[in-house]
């Protein structure tokens, strides 16, 4: 098994190759499957989603959610006893992810809050809230074994910062800042354990596990977004 490098192919097909209990930490950031902003007017039984992404050619919220579920049945196979997972996920998925987090056998942990303090504007048009909140699932395979304390002020359920802006922002339009990673990686692994992030997307993950001595293993299915992931793990010590 080789580390410290970013597949590009798709995750199911890349996960099956890997043995069983060889992970530490899952953290990853899938794709979300919601309509893209300039169709919502369109949308006449829709519910009041506000955003600009969707999931490439998924279909159904049923469709996208099967698929998922087979991702995580492999990320079940492929962690250690005592693994760590964190799933990013918008504030409509979190009861879903929750169920299929525990269906596949992992326990659901914690829901933690992250408040972006520059998101995307609303489109007033249809009197809605900005959308400034996302959620990161903590789920684990039985008992965390690693469990790296922070002072008690940064172990809250919360964490609030911008958006990626700068020399940071790629291309990629759901790029996570390191800031929302770091800690966490740091608190569910030990250096030199094997984090895997199925959906690499800009990299962010791998990234973070240079920069804290931590092991990486991805997959990415978009070849630009690839060489971005790749270019930054070049520019990072």
């Amino acid at each position: 098994m080789e580390l410290n490098i970013i597949h590009h192919q798709s995750c199911l097909e890349g996960l099956k190759l890997l043995p069983d209990e060889c992970v530490d930490l899952i953290f990853t950031d899938p794709p979300y499957f919601q309509y893209r902003a300039q169709n919502v007017q369109g949308l006449k039984n829709h519910k009041d989603v506000v955003t600009e992404f969707d999931f490439d050619d998924f279909k159904t919220e049923e469709e996208y959610l099967q698929f998922l579920e087979a991702v995580l049945i492999e990320c079940f196979r492929v962690c250690k006893s005592g693994a760590s997972g964190y799933l990013w996920c918008g504030d409509d998925f979190v009861s879903f992810l929750n169920r299929i987090v525990e269906h596949v056998g992992f326990q659901f942990r914690k829901t933690i809050h992250w408040h972006k303090t520059n998101p995307f504007p609303a489109i007033y048009t249809r009197k809605m809230y900005a959308n400034s909140m996302e959620m990161l699932i903590h789920f684990s395979k039985g008992t965390p074994k690693t469990w790296n304390n922070k002072p008690v002020n940064d172990m809250h359920n919360f964490i609030q910062s911008p958006i990626c802006m700068g020399k940071e922002r790629t291309k990629h339009k759901t790029q996570k800042p390191l800031k929302v990673c770091l800690p966490f990686i740091e608190i569910s692994s030990n250096e030199n354990d094997l984090v895997l992030d199925p959906f690499m997307g800009s990299g962010s993950t791998a990234v973070a596990c240079k920069m804290l001595n931590r092991n990486y293993i991805g997959y990415e299915l978009n070849e630009e977004f690839c060489q971005i992931a790749n270019t930054r793990l070049n520019q990072t010590r």
